[in-house]
């Protein structure tokens, strides 16, 4: 009899022994002391597995804050150990209007933000100069856990506000306007108005490079005017201006660009009159001629002019020639660039007649800006921008289109397509004479357009820059899945922290066209959140994405976009896929099934140690079965697990994905009395990741895995081996 009670003790001890992870023994408690403490409430409070990042919940982007950089926050995120954030730029078009940008046209800023903010620094040295205070500034931001392999969808300023959401630069106030010789008491100073600006300052200086200047004044945010008293002695002087703004944050803009002004003198001559172009409204490809009446002098002045220009591009005055003949009433200006607009004002000056140095008097400027009823506007004859190639509906010819040459409501033109097969090489004349601003067109590798205007001295443009047609998807896109990159993958490729090895994405060139290169997206979802991998456009057919962040279990999508050469594509194939793993992160992997599946079994857990004795079935949560039994033999005890086609979980819940792992096999326990034996067997798993483990190292040692090893083989899809029989330690077996 008391023989007999050893044996039931000894099989209630071995009964746990099913397979290699510490739920098998449950009343076992670690005595390693070399690892970090906890605290009272890590002792109280059970761990949780974090398994999923959510994405930030705000964002915040400033808008005419600062007058050089963008300042975004967002949310803190629960087990988020740093951040990616991403930019999208939008630049207004002609109407000034916006488009919110699509995923493939943001680019990653930084990769590991530690904080939930970020300062993006858009302009080092602000200055009026700069072109992007136009634009709109697109964020999108993730959450990351690199040691776990987490990454969260993105949270994007557009989600939830459109382009009010997005960031702006604090502006500089823009058109300067300073009166010139428009009255002998003051000079009105005006400019336009600048968003979230709430007060103006005004500057004044002598000089026309805008140093030594002082502040004379300051208005409302309101107000977009400033009127500076003249004392006679200043009258005629030229006085320089330039205006900055502030918002409600107290920050500054940078400074305007430089305005010249100066008030009427008793005695200056007449602004001169009859101010006109000859060849100005694109008639000409290199250069505009502009005509002034002659202003007469007295019998003790002598009169010269001055002549200045704005653009379209600049409303500062540049002062373009002095012309000291007097007789000369025209001027030749070759220093102009198409694409732009250009207004001339002529300024009579009046000095003494005899070469003494008298007093110098300046009339007002020419009435002949843009805002006059006769204005002096001026433009060469230039190319039509923004031209796009798009295939036809039945893909036999190419549409060619393009914006409406500068100058076309002024003008009739008509226009002249170029083709060439290479990027520099000949254009050749196709179509010409358009009408319209499209044309349907034979296939070529690369277009070119030019602008044609019947009246003039020259009557046809240079040509625009190139277009090409975008190449079409790769025929087939195809990523790795759970194969790795080389037989010897575990010597030739690494894995990163989590185990995971490297995903190869290959594709095909299509068969209707040879793209230039290509393009490589990834993302977590199927249809949205994709960020681009390649900064420069891949030459080959494949790519190896070596994911910090992958992690076991988790699925991927790749697109492919074909480009040409001007790095131009919208044509993508997609495809999936994911790297294979370390022979202990598959151990590690296919333990969650096992765990899984032995707590549903009631014999191992029952108190008593006769109840333990028994044999029961489970089936998976999707499919299979568990067989457990476990009997005395001699004087000791013997355990059977065996898994038919056994599987609980899909991959990332999903299950259009597949199943995780679908275990068949044995793992069979022998012990003696002293509670020590081993573990026999070997279960062959398919699913995501195809393999096998055999338990015949595992060592048993008083009722507790204790030494040994497992021995693992991982394979591919098409049940190659990818990693040979490797051993992986018995301790790898008891992490939670």
């Amino acid at each position: 009899m008391k023989k007999r009670k050893c044996v039931v003790m000894l099989v209630a001890t071995v009964v746990m022994l099913t397979t290699g992870c510490s739920d098998f023994f449950q009343g076992k408690i670690s005595m390693d002391n070399t690892k970090n403490t906890g605290t009272l409430e890590d002792l109280l409070t059970p761990a949780r597995e974090v398994t999923e990042l959510a994405a930030p919940q705000q964002m915040f982007v400033s808008k005419s804050m600062y007058a050089g950089k963008i300042a975004v926050s967002w949310s803190k995120v629960e087990n988020a150990t740093s951040y990616r954030i991403e930019r999208a730029v939008a630049v207004p078009d002609s109407e000034g209007k916006i488009t919110v940008p699509e995923e493939s046209d943001y680019e990653s800023l930084q990769k590991f933000v530690y904080s939930t903010t970020y300062t993006d620094t858009i302009i080092q040295n602000p200055s009026y100069s700069n072109k992007e205070y136009s634009n709109v500034y697109f964020y999108r931001v993730c959450a990351e856990n690199i040691a776990k392999g987490l990454e969260s969808p993105y949270l994007a300023c557009s989600d939830t506000e459109g382009a009010d959401g997005a960031g702006k630069l604090f502006g500089v106030p823009s058109g300067v306007e300073a009166d010139k010789g428009k009255s002998t008491e003051s000079i009105n100073v005006k400019w336009n108005a600048v968003e979230g600006a709430v007060s103006y300052v005004i500057y004044r200086g002598t000089n026309a490079d805008g140093t030594g200047m002082e502040k004379i004044g300051e208005v409302l945010g309101s107000v977009q005017k400033f009127s500076n008293s003249i004392s006679e002695s200043d009258q005629g002087r030229e006085f320089f201006y330039k205006v900055c703004a502030q918002n409600y944050y107290g920050n500054v803009s940078a400074f305007s660009s430089i305005g010249m002004g100066y008030s009427l003198k008793e005695g200056a001559p007449a602004a001169p009159s009859g101010v006109c172009i000859d060849n100005g409204l694109g008639t000409s490809v290199s250069s505009v001629t502009i005509k002034w009446e002659e202003v007469a002098g007295t019998e003790k002045t002598t009169i010269s002019y001055n002549l200045y220009r704005t653009s379209s591009e600049d409303s500062s005055y540049t002062l373009v020639k002095k012309i000291t003949d007097a007789a000369a009433t025209t001027y030749t200006d070759r220093s102009i660039k198409p694409g732009l607009i250009y207004w001339y004002y002529v300024q009579a000056v009046s000095t003494p007649s005899d070469g003494t140095e008298g007093e110098v008097l300046k009339s007002p400027f020419s009435s002949s800006g843009a805002d006059s009823e006769s204005p002096a506007k001026a433009y060469l004859l230039s190319a039509p921008e923004n031209v796009g190639v798009d295939e036809s509906e039945d893909s036999t010819s190419l549409i060619l289109s393009w914006d409406a040459a500068l100058g076309s409501e002024d003008n009739s033109y008509v226009y002249n397509i170029y083709a060439s097969d290479s990027l520099n090489g000949e254009y050749d004349l196709i179509p010409s004479g358009i009408t319209g601003t499209s044309s349907e067109v034979k296939k070529h590798n690369f277009y070119k357009v030019s602008t044609v205007n019947a009246f003039g001295v020259d009557t046809e443009s240079a040509l625009s820059e190139a277009a090409a047609p975008v190449p079409h998807a790769p025929a087939a896109a195809e990523g790795s899945r759970t194969a790795n990159l080389s037989a010897d993958a575990a010597a030739v490729w690494t894995a990163n922290a989590n185990g995971v090895y490297p995903v190869r994405v290959s594709w095909t060139k299509p068969a209707a066209d040879s793209p230039a290169g290509y393009l490589v997206y990834r993302s977590t979802k199927k249809d949205s959140g994709f960020r681009k991998l390649t900064e420069t456009p891949v030459t080959g057919l494949s790519y190896i994405d070596s994911n910090e962040t992958a992690r076991a279990g988790s699925f991927y999508y790749y697109r492919v976009v074909s480009v040409n050469e001007l790095g131009q594509g919208k044509n993508y194939a997609d495809t999936d896929g994911y790297g294979a793993l370390t022979a202990d992160q598959w151990f590690r992997e296919y333990n969650k099934t096992v765990r899984n599946s032995q707590s549903k079994l009631t014999y191992m857990h029952k108190p008593n140690d006769m109840d333990k004795l028994g044999t029961e079935t489970v089936n998976g949560d999707i499919k299979g079965t568990l067989y457990y039994n476990a009997k005395v033999a001699g004087m000791g005890a013997y355990i059977t697990m065996k898994y038919e086609n056994y599987a609980d979980f899909y991959i990332m819940g999903e299950k259009d994905l597949g199943e995780y792992f679908i275990c068949t096999g044995n793992t069979d326990t022998t012990s003696n009395m002293s509670a020590n034996g081993n573990m026999l067997g070997t279960v062959v798993c398919t699913g995501m990741y195809p393999g096998s483990v055999k338990y015949d190292g595992l060592l048993i040692k008083g009722g507790a895995a204790g030494g040994g090893a497992y021995a693992v083989t991982t394979k591919d899809m098409s049940g190659n081996v990818i990693i040979p029989e490797t051993n992986v330690d018995w301790q790898v077996g008891e992490e939670k």
